[in-house]
């Protein structure tokens, strides 16, 4: 079963960018791509203090599809996630026992959090 769309209950504006080679100079080029709004669910960080002490970063669930990469930016009004922030490493999470991507799950750092109102 693929993440069910009623989960993602936020949206954002993703801003992808595309490699467009090098300068004469050697530094990479960067072209912005797409931009687009998406249904997302921002999830908080997780913190446990049981045995071993566990942290995890704040991430972003997208549906399967949508087209990312690390590096990417997105920007939320969502209260508690509200600014820029860039996308980290992404993965696909696959069904279990299926070749099929339910969603995929991407760190994000805050580039300009404000917080939300």
């Amino acid at each position: 079963m693929v993440y069910p769309s009623s989960f993602l209950i936020h949206s954002a504006t993703l801003t992808h960018t595309v490699d467009a080679g090098a300068a004469a100079t050697g530094e990479p080029l960067t072209a912005e791509a797409t931009v687009m709004t998406v249904k997302c669910r921002f999830i908080s960080p997780e913190e446990s203090r049981g045995p071993a002490y566990f942290s995890s970063s704040p991430k972003v669930i997208l549906p399967a599809g949508t087209v990312v990469s690390e590096g990417d930016t997105l920007a939320s009004t969502v209260l508690g996630f509200a600014g820029t922030f860039q996308i980290g490493p992404v993965k696909q999470i696959y069904e279990i026992a299926q070749n099929v991507v339910s969603h995929i799950s991407c760190e994000i750092t805050a580039a300009a959090a404000t917080g939300g109102s």
